[in-house]
């Protein structure tokens, strides 16, 4: 079970810094700055918790499934990773920014959530030894 508790936090930090060093990236290079609307706090937060739930449900759909588990877990992994996209499209800016602002923002807070979902994969093979 430490096994997995390691694999939750170090594919969910991969994550936090994955996203974090792609928004300073985009911000510096768009001379543009979204941390009043995107706090690096939730963007870590947000990559653990993600990270944490993919581990649990990996762990409880191989118990208790283990024939189908795993592709049941990545096929809703990749669902639920694609539908939080919802989020970012239904955002809109409070004050006058132009269409254009808005479209910046969502090739800045898009990528970032798939970010958890390739991290938790690129640490599978060290975690999930069967």
């Amino acid at each position: 079970m430490i096994k997995k508790v390691i694999w939750a936090l170090s594919s969910g930090l991969l994550a936090g810094v994955v996203s974090y060093s792609y928004g300073e990236i985009f911000e510096k290079q768009l001379m543009e700055d979204y941390s009043n609307v995107v706090p690096t706090a939730a963007i870590f937060i947000s990559c653990l918790i993600g990270t944490i739930l993919a581990t649990l449900g990996f762990w409880l759909l191989t118990k208790f499934i283990p024939k189908y588990g795993e592709f049941i877990f990545a096929f809703l992994f990749a669902l639920l990773t694609t539908a939080s996209l919802v989020g970012v499209l239904g955002f809109t800016f409070t004050d006058d920014s132009n269409e254009l602002h808005q479209f910046i923002f969502y090739g800045y807070a898009m990528p970032m959530h798939f970010f958890p979902f390739l991290a938790w994969y690129v640490f599978k093979p060290l975690f999930d030894k069967k």
